[in-house]
């Protein structure tokens, strides 16, 4: 019996254990957002990023990176222990600066995140693959393997403000006319739909906390963080 529950054993860890990446994971990613961990970082949406920047990272079937952020350019190695998850064994930068503020922050986000790198899932959309990378700490990177489309670019100039708030969040739309709005908790749960007034939004009655507000828009849909204090 003991030789039996060891060749199960033995036969788990190899079938189990030992399974083979998603082997789209090896190319060139352009970066769409960044959060480092939810409710204590700040979330960076790439197209808000002004003056513009290109974040990428490539990565190769030897489990070795390298990539850009704003002005630095960073290199590694991945551990991949199992086929869902990535782990950051080395990572290595310059250290210039880029003298513009939100590039300094955003590439201290951006390294960070790709320390605390765990698990990463990969997804179709029409215009490619949707690579999304977790952080034990709630945290999130999103990335496409084709770059930002005018559209996209357009959806993400969509302004909130003040954010955080209170009470009332106004919205600032140049481009694309929005279509309707509904408001998510944390857990995903629909709290408040709005089809019309868009300009001026009341959430005095939410309770406190993060919120996720999708924008149904002529151009498409776009999901924004929003925070009641």
């Amino acid at each position: 019996m003991k030789h039996v529950l060891l060749s199960i054993s033995i036969l788990c860890s190899i079938n189990c254990f030992s399974q083979e990446p998603n082997p789209d994971l090896f190319q060139t990613w352009y970066l769409s957002s960044v959060l480092v961990s939810d409710g204590s970082e700040p979330i960076y949406i790439v197209s808000d990023i002004e003056p513009e920047i290109t974040p990428t990272l490539t990565i190769l079937e030897d489990l070795s990176f390298y990539g850009t952020a704003a002005c630095n350019t960073f290199n590694g190695i991945f551990n991949l222990p199992y086929s869902d998850v990535l782990e950051t064994d080395q990572l290595s930068h310059s250290t210039d600066d880029c003298g513009i503020e939100i590039h300094n922050d955003f590439e201290d986000a951006y390294f960070n995140f790709i320390q605390l790198l765990s698990g990463y899932a990969i997804f179709s959309v029409d215009e490619g693959l949707v690579l999304q990378i977790n952080t034990p700490i709630f945290g999130a990177g999103v990335f496409r393997n084709f770059p930002l489309n005018i559209s996209e670019f357009e959806l993400n100039k969509i302004e909130i403000y003040p954010n955080p708030t209170t009470s009332l969040i106004h919205l600032k739309s140049k481009n694309s006319s929005i279509l309707k709005i509904e408001i998510f908790n944390a857990i995903g749960q629909n709290v408040k739909s709005i089809k019309n007034n868009f300009d001026t939004i009341n959430i005095s009655d939410l309770p406190i906390g993060i919120y996720i507000i999708k924008l149904d828009t002529e151009l498409g849909m776009v999901n924004k963080k929003i925070i009641k204090e």
